[in-house]
């Protein structure tokens, strides 16, 4: 089953791009989250949900999970939740597409920026499935009923049609496996992290012992990259105000301390237009590299068209 684009965030391996998009809103408000961190037993079956939210105090307040816009998986997920919520007495909420929008319009960037950037990220990766400790089943043991159905389901497979069986045949081989033996030669390599020995098949594009320290380059990646593309934004906001400035010199020269807000919002609608921003304290950080109000930034846009008109 294919979970989406997947990659690591702060740690933790994110699924998909509303996973990591909720994670920033969070993030963003300073709520303190933990992802993945407990399996509940709900009937006759476990269920592991996402996000786990927590006060100052470090208590748990709510569970979220995310979701896609499937309507079935959503309705699933919703009588999970309601039984943990029923059982353990824990507040729970379930977030699609709809909800993680509607909790964006109070943010100064959108949500579809957000999912953009994860999923342009070379970091990331269509991820079809999760392996070790990543996957919500791990540590869990099949029991003997459903080892004796694995069983059962493979055999008739190797039993059925000519088709099938010549498909197992080429998954075997894709995986380096033929009649006992490793058909791909392996290699020993260095971790580009912590240097420790790795064997792989000499195809192989691994270059980590681990996701952790896969996920260590990833998130310094990303933060580099996302750290030059924010600067890079604030000057073009920068260079924007003083072109309307000038552009618009009556507005700025005329305008009184204490009605900012509604001489400049024509000029806040264009910069959210085309980079974006809507918030008066990133536009004032790309102008001073900190926020110092919206006077402070009437009074700089005042200077400009001062000094080009002298």
């Amino acid at each position: 089953m294919n979970r989406g684009y997947a990659g690591f965030y702060k740690g933790h391996y994110l699924r998909s791009s509303y996973e990591y998009a909720y994670a920033i809103y969070l993030d963003y408000h300073s709520i303190h989250w933990g992802y993945e961190e407990s399996t509940y037993r709900i009937g006759n079956r476990t269920y592991k949900p996402d996000f786990f939210l927590y006060n100052q105090n470090q208590k748990l307040i709510k569970i979220v999970e995310i979701k896609s816009r499937n309507t079935k998986a959503k309705a699933e997920a919703r009588k999970a939740l309601a039984l943990i919520q029923k059982c353990y007495q824990i507040d729970c909420e379930l977030l699609s597409y709809e909800e993680l929008l509607n909790l964006y319009k109070t943010l100064p960037f959108t949500l579809n920026s957000v999912i953009t950037r994860w999923l342009n990220d070379e970091n990331t990766t269509i991820n079809k499935s999760a392996s070790g400790k990543l996957n919500a089943h791990f540590n869990m043991k099949h029991s003997e009923e459903a080892k004796r159905k694995i069983g059962e389901h493979t055999k008739r497979r190797w039993a059925s049609d000519s088709i099938t069986r010549s498909r197992m045949r080429e998954g075997l081989k894709r995986g380096g496996v033929k009649k006992g033996y490793i058909r791909i030669p392996r290699e020993k390599r260095e971790c580009r992290v912590c240097s420790k020995g790795i064997e792989v098949l000499v195809t192989s594009t691994q270059r980590f012992c681990s996701r952790a320290c896969s996920g260590k380059v990833a998130i310094k990646n990303a933060t580099k990259r996302y750290v030059e593309k924010r600067s890079y934004i604030h000057e073009c906001i920068k260079d924007y105000i003083i072109q309307w400035s000038l552009a618009n010199k009556d507005i700025v020269l005329n305008t009184p301390l204490n009605k900012i807000s509604p001489a400049i919002s024509a000029l806040v609608e264009n910069i959210h237009n085309q980079f974006g921003v809507k918030d008066l304290r990133v536009i004032s950080k790309a102008v001073f590299g900190e926020d110092r109000g919206r006077k402070e930034l009437i009074r700089f846009m005042k200077k400009v068209c001062n000094e080009k008109v002298c």
